[in-house]
């Protein structure tokens, strides 16, 4: 009899909570829900997303077009924790000209359980807005309405477009759980499409060919699912998060068809880096510019020392130049253009800088890649369309010094973030391509200064300072300069306590900022009896760490090579003495990649603190991953240990 009554609360069970993952059925129990079951944390959840793509004749037009049919639904468990991206919905549109991506049907609702009914709140159409990012792409978005914590949100839209050498990647993974996600390809066999599939997370695979009536041709379909797919979580030490997740993208490699010439779209890193050497908006933009020439004499022509003469000439560029803040590899208004108008794109601005370059005498060379937030290029599938932005490079006595004219702040071998994406590809001027490290060589520092008073009561009062240079500066000021507020925020969210006063104090001449702060009877110490505990870090102890797991198979992505340096100096209440003081600690990672050191000395009157964190390397291969995360486990403990001053 139990075994009747557990089969049948089984089968109810399964029937309740079975979702119907089509637009418009979302279910009560889908509303009642409370948590994920994937993960009980998580602020939302994805119940299902899908895409439906078809390359097919285009009837009207002749041709080829991809249709893209786009659902999904997510569960909002507490809405105050959900990242913003899951409350709205922006779909690019690649749209040059009159041959574009159209948007159709773009609808949202949001669905709530009121006195135990569904209620929908619709979006409408006047809550959709198209917003132009650039001459090339438009966005259009919108926000759901009335969200509360239990709201399901649906959304649904279909994408038309001309542009078929390359089917956008999908992701199956996200920073929630996703129950559901399914992408699903269709497309006539005589073009062979392959995929460019990423992450450590594995659905299912279903690869197969269908007859068409009446036609000579079959059709080909690609199909992943994936269920039950867990969150990503945030790490420390991933420049882009989007590397990591489960995801595929398709792209054309042959088009073969009876009584048809066979076109093979596939290449070699070789090939593509021969093609973009002749392109008109790349190569050939280096060729000629004679207009250069007396800027060049007047800027460097009395320099003697090549990389002096280097630069110079990039100094000018940044100096005199205004990026447009758009990213590619291909020139849009051309060197002379860019010359006379003083500003253009990422390639404008690079090629011009390699034509003045070259014109000086210096080996220069473009050198394109694919930034941070385009994801890392995969080597073993040779791709044009996985390549994005452009930035120069010259070669002096045997050493290669690369530079970015984009970014006001950046200097020569200390590049901007969004280049560090590991290697790119040197355009070699005998028509070769060199593949080359992307990477920031310079040491980045920071140093932090506390001076406190210790009060008899365990409060402290001071000053602190931390001064950064090289690429710390320049991340900063680039943040601070696109978003001051925000970056302030941040920045005094690390304290614990209410902030007297903030400044900032920027040298760009040496490169360096330093941010002050002052301090007033904010807790310290902890007072027991006659004696006081004090952790002589201060604010500044570590107490987290940054691996959440076990290992990883992705690399450790520093941006730069770091030393952090902490000098604290606490002066002791008078009528006190110092009891016991913390031991000296000194772990360093075998190769000398990566150390730390803890000292504690008491001296005239005043405990003084110096710690040392430093890494020698800008990149560090996955298989540092356990032995970084130990470094920092041993850091935490030495932070930990306690100074204690005696009542004399």
């Amino acid at each position: 009899m139990k075994t009747i009554i557990l089969t049948a609360t089984l089968l109810l069970f399964t029937l309740s909570s079975a979702q119907d993952n089509r637009f418009g059925k979302v279910s009560k129990e889908e509303l009642f829900k409370e948590r994920s079951t994937i993960d009980i944390e998580s602020p939302a959840e994805i119940l299902y997303e899908k895409i439906d793509i078809t390359l097919d004749f285009n009837p009207s037009g002749g041709g080829f077009i991809v249709t893209k049919e786009i659902e999904g639904r997510i569960k909002i468990y507490n809405k105050d924790n959900t990242d913003d991206k899951f409350l709205k919905q922006e779909v690019s549109m690649y749209a040059p000209n009159s041959t574009r991506e159209k948007l159709l049907g773009f609808k949202g609702v949001t669905y709530n359980l009121e006195g135990g009914k569904i209620v929908e709140t619709k979006v409408k159409g006047n809550e959709i807005f198209t917003e132009r990012v650039n001459k090339n792409w438009e966005v259009e978005k919108f926000a759901f309405s009335n969200v509360k914590d239990g709201s399901v949100l649906e959304y649904k839209y279909t994408i038309v477009s001309p542009f078929y050498r390359e089917i956008d990647r999908w992701y199956f993974q996200q920073e929630i759980p996703v129950l559901y996600s399914q992408f699903k390809f269709r497309h006539p066999d005589f073009f062979t499409y392959n995929p460019d599939l990423r992450g450590e997370v594995r659905g299912k695979i279903n690869n197969s060919t269908r007859p068409v009536t009446d036609r000579t041709y079959s059709t080909a379909v690609n199909e992943y699912t994936f269920e039950n797919v867990k969150p990503l979580r945030r790490e420390s030490f991933v420049l882009n998060s989007n590397n990591l997740k489960a995801s595929v993208r398709f792209e054309l490699m042959m088009f073969s068809h009876p009584g048809y010439i066979t076109e093979n779209y596939s290449a070699t890193w070789q090939q593509i880096g021969k093609d973009l050497g002749k392109h008109e908006n790349i190569g050939a933009q280096l060729s000629g510019n004679s207009f250069l020439d007396e800027t060049v004499q007047s800027v460097a022509g009395s320099i003697p020392d090549q990389l002096e003469k280097t630069q110079a000439i990039f100094n000018f560029i940044k100096e005199n130049y205004t990026w447009n803040r758009f990213n590619s590899m291909y020139a849009d208004n051309g060197v002379r253009r860019t010359f006379k108008e003083k500003t253009g794109n990422a390639a404008d601005l690079n090629l011009m800088l390699v034509s003045m370059l070259q014109k000086a005498g210096i080996n220069a060379n473009p050198v394109v890649l694919s930034s941070v937030n385009n994801l890392m290029i995969n080597y073993s599938f040779p791709s044009v369309t996985s390549l994005n932005f452009l930035i120069a490079s010259a070669e002096i006595n045997g050493k290669l010094y690369l530079m970015d004219a984009t970014e006001k702040m950046s200097k020569i071998n200390m590049l901007p973030l969004r280049d560090l994406n590991h290697r790119g590809f040197q355009l070699l001027s005998n028509g070769n391509i060199k593949e080359i490290s992307l990477t920031n060589y310079s040491l980045s520092n920071s140093k932090e200064v506390i001076g406190a008073i210790l009060n008899a009561d365990g409060t402290i009062s001071g000053s602190y300072t931390e001064t950064k240079d090289e690429y710390f500066a320049m991340s900063d000021n680039m943040w601070r300069k696109d978003s001051p507020k925000e970056f302030e925020a941040e920045y005094l969210s690390n304290f614990a306590f209410d902030v007297d006063t903030f400044k900032v104090d920027e040298n760009n001449e040496k490169g360096i900022v330093r941010y002050s702060i002052k301090f007033d009877n904010v807790p310290g110490g902890e007072v027991i009896g006659n004696k006081i505990l004090l952790n002589p870090m201060l604010f500044s102890q570590l107490k987290k760490s940054s691996f959440q797991y076990e290992n990883r198979s992705y690399p450790l992505e520093f941006g730069t090579s770091i030393s952090e340096t902490k000098t604290i100096k606490i002066k002791i209440p008078e009528g006190y003495k110092v009891e016991s003081i913390p031991q000296e600690k000194q772990f360093v990672i075998d190769g000398n990649h990566a150390g730390y050191v803890y000292k504690v000395i008491e001296k005239d009157g005043f405990i003084e603190v110096a710690t040392l964190y430093q890494v020698n390397q800008s990149i560090l291969p996955a298989s540092y991953y356990k032995l970084m995360k130990d470094l920092e486990s041993k850091q935490i403990n030495a932070e930990n240990q306690q100074v204690v001053l005696v009542k004399l």
